[in-house]
């Protein structure tokens, strides 16, 4: 009997390249494949509505389903109503006790901070962060390091970042709307205190220090690592590759404009660091971090770790995503495309044969969304 995934997705009628590419390897596993919106999950039942992959003639076709007992988490959410009860459901979904997730996500950038400060495999590489709970924290942490960077606590792709730098009595706000750098003056603190606590109202933000990432150019970058469970449940390095902004930026976003490079690219065009300690700095935070995330949380399935190398040569962990895109990787690695659109299948089939993840309780869908 083969195997079912499910791929929950806010749009399943967009089928994205990515599941396409996956539908074709699933013949290969044996593994049935379905696609469907957790809003599409029918009340009262152990039903959805959705896509199933028909692997003969490699079309999708509409319908109704059990809900699959192994379940492949891409929804990206938004602010709006559909997002937050899109959100509630996958929720519900990972505390039932007869499906298992490849992946359970991460919580927010200031949860994970919270908790892996604490773990000393990891700490020595988190930047301090501070939560912005108002505009004296703001103000105490630009008096202190003059050039600061604020997000979002639930922030992705670059969204709200804003750096702030303070020279003499003014101060500086730089941010990117769509696609471009926008820079502001502040002559005036109370004017500038107004608009903080506008912006503040706005987001949960967090408060960190420059750390100097910026190469002769004066060009964001940062390093992206890509891990993934193979078919055995073994963290793998997939691929990396080194993200540059545009000048005087301020993201390493590929949304944002930034370009992309291999990393033994990066290391010739930069023979003035130690690359053989970074390397091993890297190779050491690899073989630690899924497992100290794992430890804290929740069992995952892939990473996607972005790391600033400063010009002190200091490694730090800037960000860490648990739906990583994949573009990067086409872009510099197209060969290794193919494994990672068999990695869910594989990963689903190796949940299945070693029972690993939850047993049990047979609940029912919520009366209602």
């Amino acid at each position: 009997m083969p195997d079912k995934l499910g791929i929950l997705t806010l749009d399943p009628a967009g089928q994205q390249d990515y599941f396409e590419q996956i539908a074709q390897y699933s013949q290969k596993y044996d593994v049935e494949l379905y696609l469907f919106s957790p809003l599409e999950v029918i009340p009262g039942t152990q039903m959805a509505k959705g896509l199933k992959f028909n692997a003969p003639d490699g079309e999708w076709k509409e319908g109704a389903f059990p809900i699959p007992d192994c379940l492949y988490d891409r929804c990206f959410y938004g602010e709006d109503q559909f997002s937050k009860d899109a959100k509630k459901i996958v929720s519900w979904l990972k505390e039932r006790m007869d499906i298992t997730f490849l992946g359970y996500g991460l919580p927010n950038k200031g949860i994970l901070y919270d908790r892996l400060k604490f773990d000393s495999r990891i700490s020595p590489y988190l930047p301090e962060t501070v939560k912005a709970t108002g505009s004296d924290d703001v103000l105490r942490e630009l008096n202190k390091y003059l050039s600061v960077i604020l997000k979002p606590a639930n922030g992705a792709h670059g969204y709200a970042v804003y750096s702030l730098e303070k020279r003499n009595d003014a101060i500086t706000v730089k941010t990117t709307k769509n696609g471009n750098l926008v820079s502001k003056d502040f002559i005036s603190l109370d004017t500038f205190e107004s608009w903080l606590l506008t912006l503040l109202s706005k987001h949960n933000f967090l408060i960190q220090a420059k750390l100097g990432n910026t190469d002769q150019k004066n060009r964001p970058f940062d390093l992206r690592v890509f891990l993934q469970k193979d078919r055995n449940g073994h963290w793998r390095e997939v691929a990396r590759g080194i993200r540059t902004g545009v000048e005087n930026g301020i993201l390493t976003n590929m949304s944002a404009g930034a370009e992309v490079s291999t990393f033994e690219t990066w290391q010739r065009q930069t023979p003035y660091f130690n690359h053989a300690y970074i390397e091993q700095e890297i190779a050491d935070l690899m073989k630690q971090l899924p497992l100290a995330l794992e430890e804290a949380f929740h069992p995952l399935f892939e990473l996607g770790v972005d790391i600033i190398i400063a010009h002190d040569q200091s490694i730090w962990i800037l960000d860490i995503n648990s739906k990583p895109g994949r573009k990067m990787i086409g872009l510099l690695y197209p060969e290794k495309l193919g494994q990672m659109y068999e990695a869910p299948l594989a990963y689903c089939r190796f949940l299945q044969e070693t029972a690993i993840g939850k047993e049990g309780s047979s609940q029912t869908a919520p009366a209602g969304k």
